[in-house]
């Protein structure tokens, strides 16, 4: 008897080094099984699985049909964010944060290095003086909105070979903008805390969608072609496929180690049982985001706009498109 998952055989099954091992699945006429060493591999065999190529997409389609993101995010094969950065954002948490640690930290990367002197250096923050130092940048920029930058720029060049026929990214990544600058806004003017993050919320809220499209493009074209508005479309993900986009995201942040607040409001984003009042806030940086950009509204009609912060969210969303998008 040899087990088709791991090869191991009655033989050594029986001996001292494996004692205790048994067969979980066996099949006398073939002589082959499944040991106990490969509890994982049951289900498999029980589809009907005999050899190792059957074994191997047998599991694959378990794996796809009980854990969809846990498959998605498993063979989407996406690089995780710059340890760097989550190592960052741990430090301007702590009581005893310093620049000189986040200094330390960018320069081990020198991708992340020469990004943040771009920051430092771009036309956004209006200085004449070049820098050359990361000291200087984070000086100018400030250490959590140059977090903020960076991580967000990070998110977006991971994602790639979208099928242009089911998502424009120039627009997605317009909306994902516009509504990280209307949540920076409403959170200033509710004196929030949190607006640095909130900011980094609404720009990765629909990473999800991303990864249905870069790993699921023929289901997901279903759900882009029925799309009309609002909530519809997650409700549309949860119909076809069980899962929203919003959810997804929040697993595939989880993966990467984000925050934990981001990972809530990407989760929370289209629920509707009595969200938070941070969630409560995406949702209508989201909603305006939509209204304006799909609009395409004139500057006569912008500033009659009914939302009172819609100048402000306007006026940063523009200054940002370039050093963002």
């Amino acid at each position: 008897m040899i087990c088709i998952n791991c090869g191991r055989t009655h033989r050594y099954i029986s001996s001292s080094i494996d004692q205790g091992m048994h067969w979980l699945r066996q099949d006398e006429s073939t002589r082959l099984g499944i040991c106990s060493f490969c509890p994982d591999s049951v289900a498999a065999w029980d589809q009907g699985a005999r050899d190792v190529r059957d074994l191997a997409a047998a599991k694959l389609k378990t794996e796809r049909e009980t854990d969809l993101p846990g498959w998605l995010i498993k063979h989407a094969k996406l690089p995780s964010l710059p340890h760097v950065l989550i190592e960052i954002y741990k430090e301007l948490e702590s009581e005893t944060a310093g620049i000189e640690r986040m200094i330390q930290l960018l320069e081990t990367d020198p991708g992340l290095t020469a990004r943040t002197l771009q920051i430092g250096n771009s036309a956004y923050y209006g200085a004449a003086k070049q820098i050359t130092r990361v000291e200087d940048a984070i000086l100018r920029v400030g250490p959590f909105d140059l977090w903020a930058l960076l991580i967000s720029t990070e998110v977006k060049s991971l994602f790639f070979g979208i099928r242009p026929d089911l998502m424009d990214m120039n627009s997605f990544w317009q909306h994902s903008l516009f509504t990280a600058c209307a949540c920076r806004v409403f959170a200033e003017q509710q004196r929030q805390d949190s607006a640095g993050e909130m900011f980094v919320a609404g720009l990765i809220h629909d990473v999800g969608k991303l990864l249905f499209l870069q790993m699921m493009p023929i289901e997901y074209a279903d759900v882009v072609t029925r799309y009309v508005g609002g909530d519809e479309g997650a409700e549309l993900e949860i119909e076809l496929l069980g899962i929203d986009h919003g959810q997804l995201g929040a697993r595939l942040f989880e993966n990467w180690q984000l925050p934990k607040i981001l990972i809530e409001l990407t989760a929370g984003h289209h629920t509707k049982s009595s969200p938070s009042e941070q969630v409560t806030l995406l949702r209508r940086a989201d909603k305006l985001a939509h209204e304006y950009l799909d609009h395409k509204p004139t500057n006569a009609e912008s500033q009659a706009h009914t939302e009172p912060a819609i100048q402000p969210i306007a006026a940063l969303f523009q200054q940002l498109t370039e050093l963002v998008l």
